[in-house]
């Protein structure tokens, strides 16, 4: 079997870019939050800086900079996946990775405005699909070895 890219890949390049670009808003996001807590850019969760915020400006701080931990500590194997299972899979890794986007954007507003236990119904699209895209890239090239 040999890996034809087509016209189809298109869109997994596209969906591994609005990836990106959904990881850098959050980045502004949580940059803005510094800035409207009057905190400077190097600023991190229990710093000495964040130590003159009050408790609810303090979780709130917390809950953006969470968010974007998740969002670059995902980044990689959401866009690797994308990429690689589209090879052989393009239309379907396609969509994976889109229920992927979808999925961070609401973990982001649900943990961004109640918390932890506000980001259960992004989780239940992103690991999905996330596994769903792991195995079908590991199908696609055990296919391509001719091991099943």
């Amino acid at each position: 079997m040999s890996i034809v890219i087509g016209t189809s890949y298109v869109w997994n390049i596209v969906t591994a870019t609005v990836m990106g670009l959904q990881s850098a808003a959050m980045a502004g996001c949580a940059s803005r939050q510094k800035e409207r807590l009057g905190l400077p850019h190097s600023a991190e969760v229990g710093s000495r800086a964040a130590e003159k915020l009050s408790d609810e400006e303090n979780d709130e701080f917390a809950r953006f900079q969470k968010v974007h931990q998740a969002h670059v500590e995902y980044l990689p194997l959401a866009q690797s996946s994308v990429l690689l299972a589209g090879l052989f899979y393009p239309k379907l890794s396609a969509y994976l990775g889109a229920a992927y986007v979808v999925g961070r954007f609401v973990y982001s507003l649900g943990y961004i405005r109640g918390g932890p236990h506000g980001r259960k119904w992004g989780v239940m699209l992103i690991c999905p699909s996330i596994v769903a895209l792991l195995g079908t890239s590991f199908y696609g090239c055990f296919k391509a070895l001719a091991l099943f």
